[in-house]
């Protein structure tokens, strides 16, 4: 049976693990501990189980434990064998064999172990011990900054929830399934999918694109890449409209660039015909207050359906910050889509330069993708190189290279271009570039790659699907 998580103060706490009172040590299973590690080393296939299932080597609570996993973990990774005599010489080798009482410790945890049956079990012991013991440590450190006065109590919240999303993942490892498992899910995503002409994600509002994507597909990150003016927010916008009004999909707009203000006005000019953008934000309306009533009437929707849309323009988020806003609407409503605007303003990881940071802004949002299980579109501003460059001055998937890696994280690529901003008054196939714009769909995982032109009113932020010549 796993030791008691209340034992008398005689006993010291491991190395590194304060002990919370005089009468009690953080939560841990000694026991299950030794257990675990003694069949990983006499199994292959235990190990496996245990690396699959315990990824870190916090999990244990006993430095010497955490020692022995790290030398079977690194064994493992280099494709050698790790048994008692390979964890030995490993242990050696790093200075740490005589810390923990030398080969005899090492060969102590195979004491009384016969096989490895319910090992999974005992690991998930072990995960929910662990995710106590952060608890606790993080409980502590906030009541502590929650007596200083120096310290913002949002950004306190925010580094709770950070704290909280960060011990759901390292709980929430799934089973794999066998290919019987997942038949039936696979054949009713097929009939969804023929039921619905192929667009199984969140539709786009125009039909050429949903054509080639199938919408915006679930844990996809979509990058939406172009030089400035030509249109990324008003596309974004556009996105966001058509999920949440046209198609009831909970969505969150983070602008870190454009208040909240500015995107409602822009809003009201999409979903109100005979007003542009400009004229909304500057008041040009002839008819005084009473033509602001009639255009309070024709956005109803706004009011009606806005519940489904929630925009945040905080300044300067975080990777952090943006995953912990969401995690939490999404505890109270799911999430549908995410959109951000734009990545080159969020902050990341700062220990590296910045090309390490945007990659680390990156592998979040992807991240952010899949616990969401929702799309996410980022957009991206794409350097003045571009401007550079000859020709038709079109974005290629170079140009976002600099970037981290965008590239590599993306599930879809898209570089918005419209060729009557260069003066290009014509496509290669004789279409007007007049207000349109080019999609390019330049990287796309699940499906093909391929160019569309959309009509486009960047005054009213509106996009619809070109009409055949």
């Amino acid at each position: 049976m796993p030791p008691s998580a209340t034992r008398s103060a005689s006993r010291p706490a491991a190395t590194g693990q304060p002990v919370v009172s005089n009468a009690h040590i953080p939560p841990q299973a000694l026991d299950l501990e030794k257990a675990v590690l003694g069949a990983a080393l006499l199994e292959a296939e235990a190990q496996r189980t245990l690396l699959a299932t315990l990824p870190d080597e916090q999990v244990f609570y006993h430095q010497h434990h955490q020692f022995v996993y790290l030398a079977i973990r690194d064994l493992v990774a280099a494709g050698k064998p790790a048994d008692l005599l390979t964890v030995v010489e490993q242990l050696r080798n790093r200075g740490t064999l005589q810390r923990i009482g030398g080969p005899a410790f090492v060969a102590g945890l195979t004491y009384n172990i016969n096989s490895a049956a319910h090992l999974e079990a005992h690991c998930r012991i072990l995960q929910q011990h662990h995710a106590r013991r952060v608890l606790i440590r993080a409980g502590r450190e906030l009541a502590a900054y929650g007596y200083d006065a120096t310290r913002d109590p949002l950004q306190l919240l925010t580094d709770a929830q950070a704290h909280f999303t960060t011990l759901y993942r390292s709980l929430e490892t799934r089973a794999g399934q066998t290919a019987a498992a997942a038949f039936d899910t696979a054949f009713a995503h097929l009939a969804y999918a023929v039921q619905h002409r192929g667009t199984t994600g969140v539709p786009t509002g125009m039909s050429q694109l949903d054509g080639l994507t199938g919408g915006w597909q679930p844990s996809d990150l979509v990058i939406l890449a172009a030089r400035p003016a030509m249109g990324k927010t008003a596309a974004l916008l556009h996105f966001a409209r058509t999920a949440a009004l046209d198609h009831g999909r909970p969505t969150a707009v983070f602008s870190l660039e454009m208040p909240t203000l500015q995107l409602m006005q822009r809003l009201i000019a999409s979903e109100v015909p005979g007003y542009t953008n400009a004229e909304l934000r500057r008041g040009e309306l002839p008819g005084g207050l009473e033509q602001v009533q009639h255009i309070q009437h024709q956005a109803q929707r706004l009011r009606t359906h806005g519940h489904l849309l929630h925009f945040d323009d905080t300044p300067a988020l975080t990777i952090q910050q943006l995953r912990a806003k969401c995690a939490r609407l999404h505890a109270q409503q799911p999430l549908g889509l995410v959109l951000v605007d734009y990545i080159q303003l969020l902050h990341g990881d700062k220990k590296g330069n910045r090309e390490q940071e945007v990659s680390s802004i990156s592998r979040g949002l992807k991240e952010l993708a899949k616990e969401l299980n929702a799309p996410v579109i980022a957009l991206s501003q794409l350097s003045r190189d571009v401007e550079k460059r000859g020709g038709d001055k079109r974005p290629l998937l170079s140009d976002l290279r600099e970037s981290g890696s965008l590239e590599q994280d993306a599930d879809c690529i898209i570089f918005l271009w419209r060729g009557e901003y260069y003066d290009i008054r014509e496509y290669e196939d004789g279409t007007p570039t007049a207000d349109t714009v080019l999609f390019d769909v330049a990287k796309h995982r699940n499906g093909p790659t391929d160019e569309l032109i959309a009509a486009c009113n960047l005054r009213r932020g509106l996009f619809h699907d070109l009409e055949p010549r």
